[in-house]
């Protein structure tokens, strides 16, 4: 793997680090400033909260795009039962000696964007050996909506689905949940221009300090060693790139290309490398990283919600009469 650290020929000061804690309150209070009452200033705390707890972390998420679960139900019972059919698919799916599943479907009333969303599902599967009572978390996944959510006819729209954990295991649940509510479940991969738009709201909404790493990875196309190129550049010469840029009223996509640009011409200054010959692969940033693959790591409720808002950008949301958006 080659590394190289690229600079511009400016410099900007040093941001003062700003702790993980401050930036959870900090995400939580901007949501609660933005609300018309204080009934829905505590719902968006709890939420806030919610989905701090449940979604970022230090690992990493599949992402998936998931069409409307038809006839699914809320109900305690319902989610029982698809537990249960869940459990009798690994039981003989997934071989593995001596172990048991278990397997946990829930509602999350504050797994979402705002009021309107569908309500969340978590789904955790837990495996353990026949002789022992330690179990282990082998599995989980995360349902949700981000402010998109569509009022359907005998379905709920959840449009997201994150998952990580034993991919055989994973595997094996998402095709009973296709047969269960005759859905179709497909795991993201982001073109170059995609992982741009993601690495530039990271950017915009960082909090790093300016001499933190903007780092991308390419790769060889069709070559199947596992070489990497990896190109960092410093967090606030991005920041000066991107704002300048901003600056100028162009469409967002028109923005992305010319900071991408002008990143381009930088290597080629300094390294004298031609970076349009290889495919991009992983956009890094100290709190945040994506994949082509559709992996992501969201390690900040600000990261959480950049992740989110860029999905919207680029996911088209079906056009149908039944659909009525919230």
């Amino acid at each position: 793997m080659s590394n190289y650290r690229v600079r511009a020929a400016y410099s900007d000061p040093l941001a003062s680090n700003v702790y993980f804690i401050l930036n959870c309150i900090f995400y939580i209070l901007l949501r609660l400033s933005l609300t018309k009452t204080t009934k829905e200033g505590i719902y968006l705390l709890i939420m806030g909260i919610f989905v701090s707890l449940v979604i970022y972390n230090e690992g990493q998420w599949r992402l998936n795009h998931l069409s409307p679960l038809h006839n699914l139900q809320y109900s305690l019972v319902k989610l029982k039962q698809y537990a249960s059919k869940i459990r009798q698919v690994l039981v003989s799916s997934v071989t593995a000696k001596c172990l048991k599943y278990s397997v946990l479907f829930e509602e999350q009333p504050y797994l979402k964007y705002c009021e309107d969303d569908s309500n969340g599902l978590l789904l955790t599967v837990s495996s353990s050996q026949e002789q022992s009572n330690n179990t282990k978390v082998v599995y989980s996944a995360v349902f949700l909506s981000w402010g998109v959510s569509s009022k359907l006819k005998n379905a709920i729209h959840l449009p997201y689905m994150l998952e990580k954990g034993d991919q055989k295991v994973g595997g094996a649940v998402k095709t009973i949940l296709q047969n269960i509510f005759d859905c179709i479940i497909e795991q993201f991969c982001f073109t170059q221009h995609q992982l741009l738009q993601f690495g530039f709201s990271f950017v915009e909404n960082d909090t790093s300090r300016s001499s933190d790493c903007f780092t991308l990875t390419y790769k060889t196309p069709q070559v199947k060693h596992k070489d990497k190129l990896n190109l960092s550049f410093d967090l606030g010469d991005l920041h000066i790139i991107w704002n300048g840029l901003k600056e100028e009223d162009t469409k967002k996509s028109e923005v992305i290309n010319l900071a991408y640009q002008i990143l381009q011409n930088q290597i080629f200054y300094m390294i004298r490398l031609d970076i349009t010959v290889f495919d991009l692969y992983k956009v890094t940033l100290p709190k945040a990283e994506v994949k082509s693959s559709g992996i992501v790591k969201m390690k900040t409720p600000e990261v959480v919600n950049c992740v989110f808002t860029v999905l919207n950008e680029i996911t088209s949301i079906p056009d149908n009469s039944d659909i009525e958006s919230c």
